[in-house]
């Protein structure tokens, strides 16, 4: 909690090199005062002690966050430059271009003489180029391109698509054109994790020689292996209505059920002396082993990380609360190596998911038993989805505001069909796709989707548009810590506090819904919109002149209006200049009787420029969306 109470510190509140000086400073004195009061023999000094050492652990967050935030950031050349990098993960096929991960080793400007050094990593967009052919994960490349972060429209869409990048080590996004990028032959020795990638490549490979396709091959691809290149729009949607789109990302899910096949496969070996702990060491190699075939994602590693500790904890020590310590020394670690890790939603669910199966499922399991193995099968799988479903739907309604309604009903078949899955996958590679065993997997994940997609189908199946505001999820998690207490140990005044966090919740809740909501046009992404709270809509129409309330507005992305004439020029209150638009301000001006012009990001710099010009020769005033990413008026 120290750790992370730095690591939110930091975020908010300290940046550059000045602020790390000093916190350095802080750090050093708490560190001396803390060996100082260890030493002292004064017993009501305890406290104070662990004040200091709280606050030198914060610290020492508040300095790592800093510290790889730095190591992110860079300035980089305004306008186009030369940069040689390599390609850092298995190149993505976007609707017009190739994406993936680059970490750019060197660059050169058109002043420079000499090559830069930068070692950052950037999200580089390529047109295909027949005459240089693909390129893959390791291949290293020259480009010439415009490296930036990416413009913040958080105010319109709520994700600041740039934080989300800086917080994944990415500093920059580029595109490279056809003519702006070449393959270099020389190919350096591949890192750890790039080797990894390039297994999983082949192992998916080997599920495309065994005959799968479609959504059968993606959803094999996503199960084993983590590749979710191949799932549809279609196929998410309906694992997420369903709720169980945990399932299609590698994560604490598929290491347990991995671990409970192993664990089957060697139950013999208990029966030996020192079974129990040769079998938690054999079952700890494989899941890393699958980990370095999996691509070795964040996700999988600490999930992994997590299961080890949790074997080692089991193997030394039977203490009632060695798995919440372990789960716990698993986050400290991570995020001493990663700060910010912290900002991962993957992270914070996969984290809470595990803590609640921890506090919340031995209180559900043990209302209902029956002396019938099948019945209490199905009611401990109910009581798992229920923990863990309870214990992540604060982060669950703050990020993406739905609630799968029949998430109980689905979970009961993924279970089963999962382990089968995962089971049939790993017997074909270790022994051999034979043709009755390829059959069966095909089968199982058939199933699996349709009946997804029947419980999509189902009435209600999910409740949308319930979004909580971080104060609120805050909220309502506490108000789940104070019932676990409550339930633990009865008392009048832990029902009060449950009661309180529960009316205080109410609360905000009423003055949301009094407070009056505010109506807003936004102009961004080369469209026009309007925005109610969380919901927006697009304007279209084939005349491109929209008319809200008193507000009329135009888009200009194409030839329509040039060299036009008329005899009544048209009031507007805005033109909104795209990409595409093909005229002059002259032309529009002798058209309407505009009273602000409003230029895209998009735009080509020169022809912006142009028109900017032309605008105050007109005496027209204009905004320019290069630095916000949207411009937002407020209907009336």
């Amino acid at each position: 909690m120290a750790l992370v109470a730095g690591i939110l510190v930091s975020d908010s509140l300290f940046s550059g090199a000045t602020c790390l000086l000093w916190l350095a400073g802080a750090w050093g004195i708490t560190f001396l005062c803390a060996i100082i009061l260890h030493f002292s023999s004064h017993y009501e000094r305890r406290m104070l002690f662990g004040a200091v050492v709280f606050l030198n652990v914060a610290l020492s967050g508040s300095i790592l966050y800093l510290v790889e935030r730095e190591t992110v950031r860079f300035d980089w050349a305004e306008g186009e430059s030369v940069y040689i990098g390599t390609i850092m993960d298995v190149p993505h096929r976007k609707p017009k271009t190739m994406q993936a991960v680059v970490e750019v080793e060197r660059m050169r400007t058109e002043t420079d003489t000499v090559w830069r050094k930068v070692e950052r990593r950037i999200m580089l967009y390529w047109m295909p180029d027949s005459i240089q052919g693909e390129l893959e994960c390791g291949s290293r490349v020259c480009f010439r391109a415009n490296v930036s972060r990416p413009v913040s429209d958080v105010d319109f869409s709520g994700f600041d698509y740039g934080l989300y990048l800086e917080r994944q080590g990415i500093g920059g996004t580029a595109v490279a054109y056809v003519g702006q990028w070449q393959k270099l032959e020389t190919r350096p020795p591949l890192p750890l994790r790039l080797r990894a990638l390039l297994w999983r490549e082949e192992i998916v490979d080997t599920f495309r020689a065994w005959g799968l396709e479609g959504e059968v091959l993606a959803v094999v691809s996503a199960l084993t292996v983590g590749d979710k290149s191949e799932l549809t729009r279609e196929l998410k949607d309906s694992y997420t209505a369903a709720g169980t789109s945990h399932i299609l990302a590698l994560s604490g899910t598929h290491i347990v059920l991995l671990a409970m096949i192993v664990s089957w496969l060697l139950f013999p070996l208990r029966y030996l002396r020192g079974g129990k702990q040769i079998t938690g060491l054999l079952i700890v190699v494989f899941l890393w082993l699958f980990a370095f075939l999996s691509g070795l994602s964040p996700s999988v590693i600490r999930a992994v990380v997590m299961y080890s500790l949790c074997v080692v904890a089991a193997v030394v020590s039977e203490g009632r609360f060695a798995a919440i310590s372990s789960v716990s020394l698993a986050a400290f670690l991570m995020l001493v190596y990663r700060p910010m890790y912290l900002f991962d939603v993957s992270f914070q669910l996969s984290y809470v998911a595990v803590l609640s199966l921890l506090l919340i499922y031995p209180l559900v399991e043990k209302l209902f038993h029956c002396r019938w193995k099948f019945v209490n099968y199905l009611w401990q799988t109910i009581a798992l989805s229920f923990a863990a479903q309870l214990g992540t739907l604060p982060f669950v309604l703050c990020y993406f505001g739905t609630f799968p309604t029949y998430f109980l009903l689905a979970n009961l078949v993924v279970v089963p069909l999962s382990v089968v899955i995962l089971g049939l996958s790993l017997v074909c590679l270790a022994f051999g796709a034979f043709p009755w065993l390829v059959k069966g997997l095909e089968w199982s994940v058939q199933l699996l989707n349709g009946t997804m997609e029947w419980v999509q189908g189902l009435s209600g199946s999910q409740i949308t548009s319930v979004y909580f505001s971080p104060f609120q999820a805050c909220l309502f998690a506490l108000a789940l810590v104070l019932l676990l207490l409550y339930l633990a140990r009865r008392s009048a005044w832990r029902l009060i506090r449950v009661l309180c966090c529960l009316n205080l919740l109410i609360v905000t809740f009423l003055i949301e819904r009094f407070t009056p909501v505010e109506d807003y046009l936004y102009f961004t992404r080369a469209g026009i919109y309007t925005k109610r709270e969380r919901n927006i809509s697009r304007l279209l129409s084939d005349e491109r002149i929209y008319q809200i309330n008193q507000l009329r507005v135009a888009l200009a992305d194409d030839a329509r209006w040039r060299d036009k004439q008329a005899k009544e020029r048209l009031p507007l209150d805005y033109i909104y200049i795209c990409r595409g638009f093909r005229g002059s301000v002259k032309d529009l001006n002798g058209l309407f009787q505009i009273k602000r012009v409003v230029f895209d990001d998009s735009l080509n710099e020169s022809f912006k420029e142009q028109l900017k010009r032309e605008c105050e020769l007109a005496g027209l005033a204009y905004v320019d969306m290069n630095e916000t990413g949207s411009y937002a008026v407020l209907i009336k």
